[in-house]
């Protein structure tokens, strides 16, 4: 697999599929700043064109190189050469982006290629070509506010997010809404530390929560929240929840503090966009993944020893909690995925 795309050749082979210029059908995909090996975001989108290529490589008969193409951007100002350079190739079924801050650049670009097929995710481009894929984070931060209400003994919980915009503040609702509705007198504070990768600055926040009486927090702050783990290990008691992906996986030496983390399946996002692709239902406009939207999918978290359901899954934290109270919690966390899918359960979000 191709680590980095210094140049993407623009020759157009004969037998177009489907109107493009390849015998197969190609993804190319421009991850967001940082690259590979973040074990969340961006492996995560990764991990989507991946399986996918896998499948149409099969199918095919070539190799996975011949399907995936990918970059690794070093700055915010390397997108529009990149994703210029994917689509002047003309041999791309599909072209996907991975974070919010694509948007912009593809609302300059996408036009220039009308024919070209373009996924946006975690943001909204509003071009004619582009699937703009946003999730529910709301439902994702309520679960995670049913497990801090249920465990928390102060009745205090902590968010401590990456900017205050509105993408951050759809977690804070849900994740004070999910506290409430365990415990309708659970109070939330919250923190913002203006960066995405300053756990330095996270950490000190943290304790500020922390000292302020909530002892757990729920981190959605990208590298920044790393420091609420460190902070949680300074005390007995002080307790942290991850994003994204199970962190107590992504960061095994904090497994011990993280109680349980908030799923935003951007693989199955990704893999479900290039599919619609392939099987030709794929659609521009915005589309949102959750467990109530009409792709079902998306949204999660990870708690507990046990794989329960699509929206429950196992998590490798090692925090020791008796089997009874982990039975209360999960069966808690059943009855709030089936309220929030049937409708009874409706998160307010600005």
């Amino acid at each position: 697999m191709r680590r980095a795309l210094v140049l993407l050749v623009a020759i157009v082979a004969l037998g177009a599929w489907m109107g493009f210029g390849a015998e197969h059908p190609k993804i190319g995909l421009v991850l967001a700043t940082g690259g590979l090996g973040d074990r969340s975001f961006n492996d995560q989108g990764f991990w989507g064109a991946e399986r996918a290529a896998e499948e149409i490589a099969a199918e095919y008969g070539v190799s996975v190189d011949d399907v995936l193409d990918y970059v690794e951007p070093r700055s915010i100002a390397d997108y529009e050469s990149f994703y210029r350079e994917f689509s002047r190739a003309g041999e791309y079924a599909v072209i996907i982006g991975i974070g919010f801050d694509h948007a912009p650049i593809l609302e300059e670009v996408a036009p220039d290629y009308p024919d070209q097929k373009f996924v946006v995710i975690d943001a909204v481009a509003a071009v004619d070509n582009v699937a703009s894929i946003v999730f529910r984070d709301q439902e994702t931060a309520f679960l995670c506010g049913v497990v801090a209400g249920m465990l928390s003994e102060t009745r205090k919980g902590g968010v401590l997010g990456g900017m205050d915009i509105p993408l951050i503040r759809r977690f804070v609702d849900g994740f004070t809404q999910g506290m409430k509705w365990i415990d309708a007198e659970a109070e939330v504070s919250v923190r913002f530390v203006g960066d995405w990768g300053n756990p330095t600055l996270g950490k000190e926040l943290s304790l500020e929560l922390y000292r302020g009486n909530a002892d757990i927090i729920y981190g959605a702050a990208g590298a920044s929240h790393l420091g609420t783990f460190a902070a949680a290990e300074e005390r007995d008691g002080w307790w942290a929840i991850g994003t994204d992906v199970d962190q107590a996986w992504s960061a095994p030496e904090h497994a011990d503090v993280i109680i349980a983390s908030g799923l935003k399946r951007v693989d199955l996002a990704v893999y479900t966009e290039v599919m619609k692709v392939i099987d030709g239902t794929w659609e521009a406009g915005v589309i949102e993944y959750g467990m109530a939207t009409d792709e079902g999918i998306g949204t999660g978290i990870a708690f507990g020893p046990w794989d329960v359901s699509d929206y429950i899954e196992a998590s490798y934290s090692t925090v020791a909690l008796p089997n009874n109270v982990v039975k209360d919690i999960l069966a808690k966390l059943n009855e709030a995925v089936e309220g929030i899918r049937d409708g009874t359960i409706v998160i307010e979000t600005e």
